[in-house]
């Protein structure tokens, strides 16, 4: 269909031309009526306007895009991650434009970042096995996770509240208390329904809250039954067998001048080894039985000089024949003990004492100590290199086991003191050096 074109829109700077234009012909024409400085004046007057003009232009288009950077910058600010600002030309606010953009770029980057290293600690924290809890200052409860629910009986949204007040476990809110209270890790057993449970609370890093965890140790308990039950009843058996072993030896050994001479030492064998693995035995029942009692040892304030006049009356001999001298420092403290409990550790550490000290002196030390009573049973014997000392406590565990198969050593000596301490609420820890020798600590309460 035919006709007119309509025209064709201009563009900002073609306008500005036409403009332009048209103020220097106005120029121009009253130049040309007017003469002297009357038309010399007006033309500057006329030229003012323009740049000013020109001036106020500039300023309201650059102020227009820099308002128009604000909208972008905003919804960034929001939250919103995928934000562009419009650049423009390559003057002072492109610039601007630009360096927000890359400024924008960096911050998307970190966030997208931030965010997947947070779905993944939620993810953790929910798909654990373990029960999780955080307290703040206050001891109210700031998150949970849902395995915690499974392994204790939560009430309700425990969020905002302390945690006994949804959660029913005196034990649980005594550990975080504690906890939040002493700086300390503090960690107990449990049973709960058909789960042993082990609870541990940890202060956060800031002091100002508490991490309770709660793990399910019942599978790691059935095993740890097992294994002792296995042992107990394997030891019973054998016990009787042993203990025919050594009585047969000693009977034998009561008709030696009845036995041909190349015999002797075949006889002397086996005794000596019945007899080692008759002690064994009866430190395997022993540290069997204290590994599976439900209860500590009963305690009851007794005076330590005699317990400790009766281990060393039974180590008289032995340091006799080896020139040791064995000695207490005489003493009338007292301490809450289990007697046999601590007899039997002392002897144990005694024992080592003398078997491993060649030449010099055992002794056993008392001190008081503000409410608690030190026992130390000091050697000058090998001693024992640092790079074992974390060993030391462990079953079956021998420093040298050549020099212990020598001296009759089990390798369950310094594990049953440990577990004997732990019975009684007292604590060992031991000092010792290559040729100096070993002094080891019982700390018990008064």
């Amino acid at each position: 269909m035919g006709g007119v074109a309509p025209p064709l829109p201009l563009r900002p700077s073609s306008i500005r031309l036409h403009l332009y234009g048209a103020l220097a012909l106005v120029v121009t024409t009253i130049l040309t009526q007017l003469g002297g400085l009357m038309a010399l004046g007006l033309a500057c007057q006329i030229c003012l306007f323009v740049l000013v003009g020109r001036v106020i232009l500039l300023h309201t288009a650059r102020r227009g895009r820099l308002v128009a950077m604000l909208e972008p910058v905003s919804r960034a600010a929001a939250g919103e991650l995928h934000v562009h600002v419009p650049e423009g030309a390559d003057d002072e606010a492109g610039h601007v434009a630009e360096a927000v953009n890359r400024l924008l770029d960096t911050v998307r980057e970190q966030a997208l970042a931030a965010t997947v290293e947070r779905d993944l600690d939620l993810a953790l924290v929910r798909e654990t096995p373990n029960g999780l809890l955080v307290t703040d200052a206050h001891g109210l409860v700031r998150r949970a996770n849902p395995a915690l629910a499974r392994l204790l009986p939560v009430r309700g949204d425990p969020v905002g509240k302390r945690p006994i007040d949804t959660i029913p476990v005196a034990d649980f809110q005594e550990l975080i208390d504690e906890a939040r209270d002493t700086g300390a890790v503090c960690e107990r057993t449990l049973t709960h329904g058909k789960h042993d449970l082990l609870i541990r609370a940890l202060p956060t890093e800031d002091g100002a809250g508490c991490l309770g965890v709660v793990l399910d140790i019942t599978s790691i308990r059935s095993a740890e039954r097992t294994r002792r039950d296995f042992v107990a009843n394997v030891s019973h058996e054998i016990r009787t067998p042993i203990t025919a072993i050594v009585g047969y030896a000693e009977a034998l050994e009561g008709e030696r001048e009845r036995i041909p001479a190349d015999a002797h030492f075949m006889l002397d064998a086996v005794k000596r080894n019945a007899v080692r693995l008759q002690l064994l035995i009866d430190d395997v029942l022993h540290l069997s039985r204290l590994e599976s009692r439900h209860s500590d040892l009963e305690l009851t304030r007794e005076p330590l000089q005699p317990i400790i006049e009766t281990v060393l009356e039974r180590f008289t001999g032995v340091a006799r024949q080896k020139s040791l001298q064995l000695s207490v420092n005489p003493t009338e403290a007292e301490a809450l003990i289990n007697p046999d409990g601590l007899e039997h550790a002392l002897s144990n550490l005694v024992d080592n004492a003398v078997k491993y000290t060649a030449e010099g002196s055992v002794l056993i030390e008392v001190e008081v100590e503000g409410k608690h009573v030190l026992v130390r049973v000091a050697d000058t014997g090998i001693g024992i290199d640092p790079v074992h000392h974390p060993r030391v406590f462990e079953r079956f565990y021998r420093v040298d086991p050549g020099r212990a198969r020598s001296v009759g050593g089990t390798g369950l000596g310094l594990a049953l003191v440990k577990h004997l301490c732990s019975a009684m609420s007292a604590e060992i820890h031991f000092e010792s050096q290559p040729g100096v020798g070993s002094r080891f600590t019982l700390r018990l309460p008064a």
